[in-house]
């Protein structure tokens, strides 16, 4: 498929749903991730299909309010996902575990993630763009866009989905595994969250195969083998 066009990436708008639409294409479904880089919990995914009227007339909440979910706050994160609830066709998130990531990589993750998406959709979209420079193939057209969570309202609507799903189920598993502050930090390595990796170890639902805890658990198991020598 032929590139899609440079657009400007200060603020997301509809240019490149309106390019797709151009294409042939009438149900279009944006697609990001949040926790790709945290040491625990799982993987979330966001999908979000906007109606086709929007995008030549997009009300003042959607174009005022949607932006990449890293430029937002928490509080300005939870009025977005209102702002999207009532303005979407749909949207849907999905988790992909950190055993799963473990067991694979996080690719794999992101594309078993994707197809649950698709699973779960009530609405079947017949394009995706998803924030990234991935090459997964599915049985509809796939598109990469670079910056595509400051470039897409679509995709900036599915990084909101799924980082305040995620960040809703980190809260969560403070509660069960308190002590590394879950709350806070969600599960990324913030010098707090380092220091009681240190201190603690890990816990069942840290990323086995990220760092620091790959290396813990290679301590354990060299201490281990000297002693049964």
């Amino acid at each position: 498929m032929s590139p899609l066009s440079d657009f400007s990436m200060l603020n997301p708008d509809f240019s490149i749903e309106k390019e797709l639409y151009s294409r042939g294409y009438r149900v279009i479904a944006g697609i990001d991730e949040a926790g790709r880089g945290a040491l625990a919990g799982p993987l979330s995914l966001g999908m979000v299909i906007y109606p086709l009227s929007i995008f030549n007339d997009t009300p003042e909440p959607v174009s005022k309010s949607i932006a990449d979910s890293k430029k937002l706050t928490a509080k300005k994160r939870v009025k977005a996902l209102t702002i999207i609830i009532n303005h979407a066709l749909s949207y849907t998130s999905a988790f992909v575990s950190h055993t799963v990531i473990d067991s694979t990589n996080i690719n794999i993750a992101t594309q078993q993630g994707i197809h649950k998406l698709l699973a779960k959709s009530a609405i079947k979209p017949d394009v995706i763009i998803m924030d990234g420079n991935f090459k997964f193939k599915f049985d509809i057209p796939f598109i990469s866009v670079i910056k595509g969570d400051n470039r897409s309202i679509s995709i900036a609507s599915a990084s909101i989905v799924a980082k305040v799903s995620r960040d809703d189920l980190m809260d969560k598993l403070d509660c069960r595994y308190p002590g590394y502050g879950f709350c806070g930090n969600k599960g990324y390595g913030t010098r707090e969250h380092m220091a009681s990796l240190t201190d603690k170890g890990f816990s069942s639902i840290h990323r086995k195969s990220y760092e620091p805890v790959k290396s813990i658990i290679e301590g354990q198991r060299l201490l281990f083998d000297e002693d049964i020598r």
